[in-house]
């Protein structure tokens, strides 16, 4: 079985389109990374931690509420890199203006490159707390025997290229592709279009899993992929809906559905 070539100049990493064979007709199967193969949130928490401890800003009591509400400010700028509406790094610096109040800094009149400056403090602590889940790398070693992994995030291109390296997770995965690339974000229907078109295969030939049942399984199976829900917190799945606990059941299904 052969797999079409990416353009030689089309920026993405990882493109290995290894031959491999499958008595099934799925040929690639797309994971999501954050909180589908690399414990986001728990970075988060950990390098949120380290660092408002180490800026003194926080204390054994104060702790706590500030990495929530370290992470909730998170979520709430996200979605505008998200729709295009503002840069990566453009998030983080609104991240920043929202947050620093909560530790006592008005930060109103402080330049992009001096909240620059800081947020990197941040990321040191974030990037080195980075790791993928256990079930992660047995999932993705039994599955690349017989089908071409990739991944696709809503995240920034470099930064996803760096997780899945840092985390060990790279000698598996064959393309990194992201919205950033795409220039459309999941749940969007075209971001798992143009994902299969770059791979070179028809959407009925994919396979996506990621943790969050609307944004990537069910938006999957809209898109024509099979879409499986990683149902990691073991919440009421909806009936028609595919679903695994956790990854290491994830070859299996796919061998029982006669996907593999």
């Amino acid at each position: 079985m052969s797999y079409q070539d990416p353009p030689a100049d089309d920026g993405w990493s990882f493109c290995n389109h290894r031959l491999v064979s499958t008595s099934g007709p799925v040929r690639v199967v797309l994971f999501d990374v954050d909180g589908t193969l690399v414990d986001h949130d728990g970075a988060v928490a950990a390098g949120a931690q380290q660092w408002l401890m180490a800026m003194g800003w926080a204390d054994a009591g104060t702790i706590a509420g500030l990495v929530s509400e370290w992470d909730a400010i998170a979520e709430r700028h996200f979605p505008a890199y998200r729709a295009r509406l503002t840069t990566f790094q453009g998030q983080r610096r609104l991240r920043l203006r929202e947050f620093l109040p909560h530790v006592g800094i008005d930060a109103s009149t402080w330049s992009d490159e001096r909240l620059d400056e800081l947020f990197n403090t941040y990321l040191v602590a974030y990037e080195a707390a980075w790791r993928s889940f256990p079930d992660a790398e047995p999932c993705l070693g039994a599955l690349r025997r017989v089908v071409q992994i990739a991944v696709l995030s809503n995240g920034n291109q470099e930064q996803q290229e760096e997780k899945v390296l840092r985390t060990g997770l790279g000698r598996y995965v064959d393309v990194v592709l992201t919205s950033d690339h795409l220039g459309v974000a999941k749940p969007d229907p075209r971001a798992f279009e143009l994902a299969c078109v770059h791979l070179g295969v028809p959407a009925r030939a994919a396979v996506y899993i990621g943790d969050r049942l609307e944004v990537d399984a069910l938006a999957a199976t809209a898109a024509g992929l099979r879409g499986i829900w990683l149902n990691r917190n073991g919440g009421a799945v909806p009936p028609g809906v595919e679903a695994v606990d956790n990854l290491t059941d994830l070859p299996s299904l796919l061998e029982e559905l006669r996907l593999i």
